[in-house]
């Protein structure tokens, strides 16, 4: 079973199909797998594994 936020999930599909599933807002984040930046670009190519661990990061603005 992976691991979302330290979270475990059952999910099938790739990590942009499991970011719209969570209702996790795509535009100020960082996504981890295995402690490894995934680009942007490889999150509706990146299936996940029943392995990984996923952590989602953001960013968040101040003064």
């Amino acid at each position: 079973m992976a691991l979302l936020n330290d979270e475990k999930i059952d999910f099938e599909g790739t990590v942009l199909e499991l970011l719209e599933k969570e209702g996790i807002n795509k535009e100020n984040i960082v996504v981890l797998v295995n402690s490894e930046i995934l680009k942007r670009e490889l999150w509706s190519e990146r299936k996940i594994k029943k392995e990984d661990y996923i952590e989602v990061v953001s960013f968040v603005g101040g003064g």
